[in-house]
This record gives structure tokens, sequence and C-alpha cells, in this order.
């Protein structure tokens, strides 16, 4: 689930009012100005069990919806409304918005919880903004589609909280949607709870040709824990136990000395309400994925995207780059912007070959890899056995953020799972650190064996890059 830079419809969740109006609002040089500052990102640690809570933080248990072998989307369980109704939601960076199905939805799915406002107290129709939002991809799923996927939603309030342990945030305002596309509709989860850094958004007001600033629901429940809640949320997304941890970082699953920060690009981030840095550098193994300018350097961005299962690349001419280092046998597979071949030799390239990118401006940049075995999405489709998708997708206009026109990526959970991620909004920086291993048995370090565990672990090897940060060795150091 991605907000564009621009990007195009097969990348990003669009929004309109009533089907016209732009919800991106904001000035291209507008900059939050936050109180203080908060010393060391991944400096709130939580520390406790799943389900308890200390001053720093709580942690949120997450259910992967996976299809074949690739990890889709993960969810977890939110309530709204007084008394409570309980739902499955997708924790998504890549979009702002909480949004669940209401209980006149018809083409919802028989088995997603469906919001009823007239059993809840605290409900308010207020302010009662329609919007429409239009997704580029069907759901969580791996393939583009050329036929309208999204929803019909209205703005609307209540309360929204974690159950065990109870944070709370009241008068939360959100999309009920009465109109599910095929897509949500597949997905196991009931809705979408976003992720975005900013504190506030807009809904645009058609009928009054303005915009309507609301809070948003990650800093509701920040806000309304009186300061006992840091602005951090940390992600672990890889293991039988995946999970989320709101207002800190859970030190059991991580090494908080390995954390290294990228600052996000302000302007695009503020812009496009996600979180947006540079992209320095595309590495296949010992080859540079060269610029425009017939340089390594790249000058490009990227968004953040834990709600999306793919690698969007700028344009045609980027994947084939890729795809032409890695095999002849890796071809188009629609008019779409779909990459695939034969299943062994997607299969080969997965667990064999390396692909990172330079994620961040300068010396505040980090080389981060693809995780091993993710380069596969699986069997393409049905017509079509033996032939599978590769993780590269790309559009079918080139993509661009609106400032500089600089070419835009979409990093989804295939780089980010190989990594505890910690997300500071506050601060507009991302972090990512090496994994602990060996949790219950969860994840043990060393090589993978195809098609089983959880890829190569940390070896010895020496990252490249221009004065940048390299997590692909055993620690992190400066290259």
């Amino acid at each position: 689930m991605k907000l564009p830079f621009s990007l195009t419809a097969s990348a990003a969740l669009c929004v309109a009012a009533g089907s016209a109006l732009s919800i991106d609002r904001r000035e291209p040089y507008e900059i939050y100005r936050f109180p203080g500052r908060i010393p060391g990102l991944g400096g709130n640690e939580a520390q406790q069990d799943v389900g308890s809570t200390w001053s720093s933080g709580v942690n949120i248990p997450l259910e992967v919806w996976r299809r074949g072998k690739t990890d889709l989307q993960w969810a977890g369980e939110i309530t709204v409304g007084t008394p409570p109704q309980r739902f499955k939601v997708i924790f998504d960076t890549g979009s702002p918005y909480l949004l669940l199905p209401r209980d006149n939805c018809t083409t919802c799915s028989p088995e997603q919880n469906l919001f009823n406002p007239f059993l809840s107290s605290t409900f308010s129709s207020s302010p009662g903004i329609p919007l429409q939002l239009f997704f580029g991809t069907a759901g969580g799923g791996t393939r583009p589609t050329n036929t309208s996927q999204g929803a019909n939603c209205t703005a609307v309030t209540d309360t929204v909280a974690i159950s065990f342990p109870s944070i709370t945030g009241y008068g939360q305002q959100f999309l009920l949607c009465d109109y599910y596309s095929s897509g949500l509709a597949t997905q196991p989860a009931d809705g979408i709870f976003g992720l975005g850094p900013l504190p506030t958004d807009f809904w645009p007001d058609q009928a009054s040709n303005t915009t309507a600033e609301f809070e948003t629901a990650y800093w509701n429940w920040i806000n309304n824990t009186g300061g006992n809640l840091g602005p951090e949320f940390g992600f672990y997304l890889l293991g039988p136990k995946p999970q989320l941890t709101v207002g800190g970082t859970d030190a059991r699953l991580y090494y908080p000395s390995t954390v290294r920060t990228i600052g996000l690009d302000v302007q695009l981030s503020i812009m496009r309400a996600s979180w947006v840095a540079g992209l320095g550098a595309v590495r296949v193994n010992n080859q540079y994925l060269l610029s425009n300018t017939s340089s390594a350097i790249r000058d490009d961005v990227t968004l953040l995207d834990t709600g999306s299962a793919i690698i969007l690349t700028p344009d045609f001419t980027t994947a084939a780059q890729i795809y032409n280092f890695l095999s002849p046998e890796i071809g188009p597979l629609d008019n779409l912007g779909s990459w695939g071949g034969p299943c062994e030799v997607l299969d080969e390239i997965a667990w064999t070959e390396d692909i990172t990118f330079t994620v961040g401006t300068g010396e505040r940049s980090v080389e981060v890899g693809l995780v091993k075995g993710a380069f596969n999405l699986g069997v393409f489709d049905d017509s079509r056995p033996g032939i599978c998708q590769a993780v590269f997708v790309s559009p079918t206009q080139t993509a661009r953020e609106p400032i500089r026109g600089r070419l835009a990526w979409v990093l989804g959970t295939p780089v980010l799972k190989g990594y505890y991620t910690v997300w500071n909004g506050r601060e507009m920086e991302v972090g990512f650190g090496e994994l602990k291993t060996g949790r219950g048995g969860e994840w043990v370090k060393g090589k993978g064996k195809r098609g089983k565990g959880w890829g190569k672990g940390f070896g010895k090897g020496k990252g490249r890059g221009s004065g940048a940060f390299s997590l692909l060795g055993s620690r992190w150091r400066r290259d």
C-alpha cells in the first residue's frame, strides 16, 4: 500500500474526495516543528514479553499472510468503538490512513470483520467527508493490475485501541468503507493501519473545497500515553513470531549497538506522508546499476514500505538492466510490469546472488540487501506452470518524485524484513539493525537451505560504498 511521489498508478495509493480531489495538500517546503529532540534512535527499548508493557514500548504480535513462499502482508489486532469491536489490520508504512470496512459493505469478504457504528456509544459520523481510494496492486498481491482496486470510504470518528496492554486513542478520525475492491476483499486482514511519519494529515473536503486536518492514529496513541511511550516503533518481520513494537523497540530481537539511521528526504516525506529516503546505489553482485549519467552513484529516491511485497523499479529500463545482470532467461511476463522466468532459474538466483541498495544520503547512508530467498515470488499463474515471478516490478510509466524529478523506487519487505527496522517520525529517521539469532529456535544464523530456513546469516564480506555504513558484514562498519 503506497502513497505516490507522483509515482504511477501501479505504484501508488491515490486518494480523492468524491473521486476528484487529491489528498496531497502540503506545500513542498512545509516542515513540521517538533518540540525537543529524542536522543539516539533505538534508545527506547521495550524488553517486555509480548502482551505486557513497560514504560518504553508495547509489543503487538503479528500474523503473516503468505501465498506459497511469498510473505505478502503482516497484520495485528486493534479494537475500535465502545464496547470494543476487534479487527485485524495491516500495519503499513506506505500510507497514513486507518481504514476499516463498515457493516453495510456488500463487496467485503464474509470472513472479514465489519464495523457496526450503531453498536458503539463513542461513534461519531463527523467529519463525514467522503473519499475514494485507489491502489496500484490488488491488496497484498505482487502482480500489477489493469483493473481498478480501491475502496469507497467516509471519514468518521471513534475510539481506537490496543487491548492487551491497553493503549487508547480517543476521538480518532479514520476511514469507514462501504465498498472494497476484489483485492481488499480477498485479503485476510479487515483493514489497513497506516504508519506514516507525520502527526497530522488532511481530509480533502470537496463540498467546501477545503481540507480538514486530523491526528493520525499512531500519534494519537503516542500522545495519549502522557509521555510513557517514545515516538518510534520497531518492526521484526522475519521468523514465525513477527511483531510490531509501538512507542519503542524490543532489544530481545536485535543488537541496539548495530542500529544505523538514515535521514529521510523531509520535503518528500511531508508531501506524501510516507517514509521517503534517498537511494544512492544499486549493486547486483559486483556490478553497479548505472545511473542516467553512466555513474554508479545514483540520485534517486525510494519509499520504504512495509505494505509492499515487491520492489518497484522506476521504469522498464531499470528493471531490464537488473535482470540482464542476472539471467537471459528472465523477461516480461505481461505488459503491466511483471517479470519472471523458469522457477528453477529464479530459485538459483534467490539463494546465490547478492542484490544491495545504498539507502540514505552521504554519510547517513546504509547498504541493505535483498533477503536470501525473496527474489522468487512463486508461480506467476496457473496457465504457465513452471514460470515464476521475480521480485522487481516495473511501472507502466516512469516514476518520478515531483520536486526535482528524480527517479522513484519502492523498497518493500523483501528488503526490510532482513533487518530490525526502527522508525521515528519525530526525528524523520529510519534505523536498520542486525537481527539477533536463536530466539526460541525461530531463526538460526548460518547458511539456509533452499526452500527452508531463513537464508544466509551475516557473513564476513565487506560491503562497498562511498562513506556509507554497511550491514552486510558481521557488524556495522564504515567502508
